[in-house]
């Protein structure tokens, strides 16, 4: 279940930094509508939120929390880095990342 709350972390954090103007350029080549934006922006909160949720569904309050924090941190880190280095791998990096969550969910890992 860790690793699908990462997956929903990263993805989480990809939504935030595609709403903004400069990322959504780099990877689309076209500015986000300010409609996009929104939508962009709610999908990240239920996927942050979803983070939380999965997390202390999987280990309890205390220490779910406590790796939601911390798989946040490492999933902007990760967003932050990818697009710094290679722009046009987070999307795909994110859909691999999606699948491997719902494949080791599925299989109780």
């Amino acid at each position: 279940m860790t690793t699908l709350a990462f997956a929903l972390a990263y993805l989480g954090m990809l939504a935030l930094c595609l709403a903004l103007t400069r990322h959504h350029r780099a990877i689309f080549n076209t500015a986000p509508t300010s409609e996009r934006q929104r939508w962009l922006r709610v999908a990240a909160t239920g996927l942050l939120l979803g983070t939380a949720v999965v997390n202390v569904a999987s280990l309890g309050v205390a220490i779910g929390l406590v790796v939601c924090l911390a798989q946040l941190m490492l999933a902007g880190l990760t967003v932050s880095l990818t697009l710094a280095w290679r722009e046009r791998w987070v999307v795909p990096l994110g859909a691999l990342l999606s699948l491997l969550g719902v494949l080791f969910a599925v299989g109780g890992g």
